[in-house]
């Protein structure tokens, strides 16, 4: 997919502008991921380098004091605010009486890797919610930067630093988090969560080999090779019945408005999209679309919503 971006001539700034663009978007240096970290009783946050885990500037987690031979480890993806200590409190209720290990990385501010559609309906695209898979004017980025590699890492690094930790992990994401979740589904299918839940997504990539990236996933790397993987991921599209366009941030852009209006309507039609795919590949679905009543666009909600999900699967530890 390239810019559709309609310009009559190239002027000084926009030289200098896209030059800073493209100069944040590359990054030459081979990852180093850390080994070990001292996991904690309690609330615990460390800092990360930005060659250490793709994307993320810190890490928020909460382990509880008591705990058994088992630690589920529920991995949770803040929205766009960046506020991933707001996201770990939420879960801490949950974590003490589930004994969860919660997991919530920090990614980075804001940083754009190109535009979309023209001057008048388009906008810029962002590097969080959409993975950081292509940088400016659609450039595949190595999996390894992939913000999707960098959860997996971090979840190797708790791994081995204690081993009580389950070799699988719960997947939640709110809002810009629920887009980098069922983001992560479609280009990460192999990835090792046992239950990913997108909660009150904004807006969707669709499993639809004729629309651009990041609406379609036309362009994009490797995409329709682990399609039909992705499709038997368990995911659920987890969606608040109260969740209007006037509560947080809600995209207006011809594609997403294609989607429904609102919410709830842009989750229906993800997964109905979905269902026609995999019925046209001969496959079984293993998403699921789920409703939470009579709740907004309320990540605190959604957390406690969530649950009932994680208990249905059987994957709270036992005594």
């Amino acid at each position: 997919m390239k810019p559709d971006i309609q310009v009559g001539a190239i002027n000084f700034w926009s030289i200098i502008i896209v030059g800073i663009l493209l100069w944040g978007s590359c990054d030459t240096d081979e990852p180093t991921h850390t080994d070990t970290i001292e996991v904690s009783g309690g609330k615990n946050m460390f800092e990360t380098s930005g060659s250490e885990l793709s994307g993320i500037n810190r890490v928020w987690y909460y382990r509880p004091s008591t705990v058994g031979d088992s630690l589920r480890l529920v991995m949770v993806l803040h929205g766009m605010g960046r506020n991933g200590e707001d996201y770990l409190d939420s879960w801490i209720p949950f974590a003490d009486e589930n004994r969860f290990l919660v997991v919530a990385p920090e990614f980075s501010d804001e940083q754009i890797i190109g535009f979309v559609g023209s001057l008048s309906t388009g906008g810029f695209e962002y590097r969080y919610a959409t993975g950081n898979v292509v940088s400016w004017f659609s450039w595949n980025l190595p999996e390894k930067d992939w913000y999707f590699s960098s959860v997996e890492q971090l979840f190797d690094t708790f791994r081995r630093s204690d081993s009580r930790v389950m070799d699988r992990y719960v997947l939640f994401g709110h809002s810009a988090g629920g887009q980098f979740v069922h983001r992560m589904v479609l280009f990460n299918p192999d990835a090792r969560f046992d239950l990913a839940i997108a909660a009150n997504s904004g807006w969707y990539t669709l499993p639809d080999s004729e629309q651009n990236y990041p609406y379609g996933l036309s362009g994009a790397p490797n995409s329709q090779d682990r399609l039909n993987r992705s499709l038997q991921r368990p995911l659920v599209i987890f969606l608040g019945t109260e969740d209007t366009p006037d509560q947080g941030g809600f995209r207006t852009r011809p594609e997403a408005m294609k989607q429904g209006e609102s919410r709830p309507q842009r989750g229906k039609h993800f997964f109905d999209f979905a269902q026609r795919v995999a019925s046209e590949r001969g496959l079984p679905l293993s998403w699921q679309l789920k409703y939470a009543e009579g709740i907004g666009h309320s990540y605190r909600d959604m957390a406690e919503a969530s649950i009932l999900l994680i208990q249905e699967r059987g994957l709270i530890p036992n005594e």
